[in-house]
């Protein structure tokens, strides 16, 4: 697999799942740190934008551990004199992204069993590493891939309810232990 430099480097999670470093993720979980610590908005602005310019033009690897990334803000924000809003920054990992398509290339046409253990490796995988906003999406592409089907047939309208109530079981699972994990299925 051949992978194009990204802008910004990812965001490990887990062990199973990477982020993409969105700048908006960023600087709204500035924000909210500085709302919490009755902070100007405009210092989270400015601290956010520069967490990003070092991302982007200085960090010097392509991956970086959530808990790296949260601590070298932290510092940041103890070194320019913003403790306050480094105490009120919540550790919280950007979304996390699974391509159901790609658990279905990895699985195979027709290995719907192995479809379902990658899926829930991976959503666990996420939310053991305190995710909060999940996103499953390739629906429709990973039912067709795993019902070896060009066109939309009842056995495909089966599959996809199977795979919805299976996330949605899922996500009441982990809502026990993570009450505020949100899922998005598209």
């Amino acid at each position: 697999m051949i992978a194009l430099p990204a802008e910004f480097p990812l965001i490990r999670i887990s062990q199973e799942n990477l982020a993409p470093c969105d700048p908006a993720w960023l600087q709204e979980t500035l924000r909210r740190a500085a709302q919490a610590a009755h902070v100007p908005e405009c210092l989270a602005q400015s601290v956010s934008e520069g967490v990003a310019f070092y991302l982007k033009n200085q960090f010097p690897g392509t991956v970086i551990e959530v808990d790296d990334l949260f601590a070298r803000i932290r510092s940041t924000l103890n070194a320019v004199g913003l403790a306050q809003l480094s105490e009120h920054l919540a550790d919280a990992p950007p979304p996390v992204r699974i391509s159901l398509t790609e658990l279905a290339r990895r699985a195979g046409p027709g290995y719907e069993l192995a479809f379902f253990h990658l899926l829930r490796r991976q959503f666990h995988s996420a939310a053991d590493g305190g995710v909060r906003q999940l996103v499953c999406y390739g629906l429709r592409g990973s039912v067709k891939q795993l019902a070896t089907a060009k066109k939309w047939s009842p056995r495909c309208r089966r599959l996809e309810s199977e795979i919805t109530e299976f996330l949605h079981h899922e996500h009441r699972r982990v809502c026990d232990h993570v009450p505020d994990l949100t899922l998005a299925i598209n």
